[in-house]
């Protein structure tokens, strides 16, 4: 499935035919009869899956997503047609590259460290020169660069991070809290070996991301469809059911 989306050319793309990527799903997805779907009370990546399944539902779209590392998801919607990419924090830097379907959620995002190995921070002035682990090309990544941060170490999943946390290859890793105990379970790290910094990274707004050239009538035909879902309830029922 991945290499027939890497290969899609675009002039070969019909407005219909979406491809529907996710990623970092870590534990909270499982893969159930072929299909991608949300560990019942796991956080929020179970969340935004089974919302965006109930959104290609009330779309008429098949409910086929498929998993991708979140830079490779950023480059396939940002050049090719007919791709949907779901979480996406809405950034000055990426407002331009893709149309908007949202939100989805808002978040917070902190500095963590290591409790055996306390780095005493208390403003991300302090941590600048301190080795961080991000996600690979997330909004975090992103903002520590622009605040000049001089060792960013990237991982591919959140899980990586908290293990070189673990390791001591870095000393801080940047996390929002939700979902943080299954991010933890994933890469075996106890939560007792973890502590909250008092720094913030940001807050940042999560959306579906549609591809440049989608035209205006079909985004605004999935903003519909998801205005449609907040305002049945299914919204919150989905949340309540999903989210840790």
């Amino acid at each position: 499935m991945l290499a027939a989306i890497l290969a899609f050319s675009s002039s070969h793309v019909l407005a219909d035919e979406w491809q529907v990527l996710t990623h970092s799903t870590g534990l909270e997805v499982s893969r159930t009869s072929g299909s991608l779907r949300g560990v019942p009370h796991s956080g929020k990546r179970a969340f935004y899956l089974e919302l965006v399944r109930a959104l290609l539902s009330e779309l008429g779209e098949p409910m086929e997503i498929t998993e991708v590392p979140l830079a490779r998801g950023l480059a396939l919607v940002q050049q090719n047609e007919g791709i949907a990419f779901f979480n996406v924090s809405r950034t000055a830097d990426r407002e331009s590259t893709v149309n908007w379907v949202g939100l989805i959620s808002s978040e917070t995002d902190r500095l963590y460290e290591s409790a055996e190995h306390p780095t005493g921070i208390n403003t991300l002035s302090d941590a600048r020169h301190l080795p961080v682990c991000v996600l690979n090309h997330n909004v975090d990544d992103a903002a520590l660069v622009s605040q000049g941060f001089t060792a960013i170490i990237r991982s591919n999943s959140y899980s990586g991070c908290f293990k070189m946390l673990q390791a001591g290859r870095v000393l801080l890793v940047a996390s929002s809290i939700w979902g943080l105990q299954h991010k933890l379970a994933e890469a075996k790290v106890s939560a007792s070996a973890l502590r909250l910094t008092p720094v913030t990274i940001l807050t940042s707004d999560g959306y579906i991301a549609l591809s440049k050239s989608t035209p205006g009538s079909e985004v605004a035909r999935w903003q519909r469809a998801l205005d449609q879902i907040k305002q049945s309830g299914k919204y919150d029922d989905i949340l309540s059911l999903y989210a840790d």
